[in-house]
């Protein structure tokens, strides 16, 4: 009876922590869509200075969040983020639109890739 109990107590604690660092990313993932939807704005009216301010909000929170990305995901796809990040700063200084705008669609989707390989569903498990 007490090995049950035990097994029962470390599948709850394994769901429920599977659940917690779901939303977490699920939040911060959407956090950074939307920061990264106000660049995109910016930099489609041109308003360059504005686009290189949001985006450096959005760097900071990514680096704040870094810690716990590092924990929960593939240290490859924070490695992609981290490499669109900084091109799309870099076609920000030269005011490059359409390759900002381009960086800007990559990171919206390894966003939304990442959100989507976390997702508890049959075809992540298998």
């Amino acid at each position: 009876m007490r090995t049950i109990i035990t097994i029962v107590t470390i599948v709850i604690m394994l769901c429920g922590g599977s659940f917690a660092s779901y939303q977490y990313i699920t939040t911060a993932t959407g956090t950074m869509g939307t920061l990264l939807e106000s660049v995109e704005n910016s930099i489609t009216v041109e308003k360059w200075e504005k686009a290189h301010e949001e985006l450096n909000i959005a760097q900071k929170k990514w680096e704040d969040n870094n810690m716990w990305w590092s924990i929960l995901l593939d240290h490859q796809a924070i490695d992609n983020i981290d490499i669109n990040l900084k091109r799309l700063e870099k076609h920000i200084s030269v005011r490059d639109i359409s390759e900002s705008l381009g960086e800007l669609t990559t990171l919206k989707l390894l966003f939304e890739q990442i959100s989507g390989a976390e997702m508890f569903t049959l075809e992540n498990i298998f």
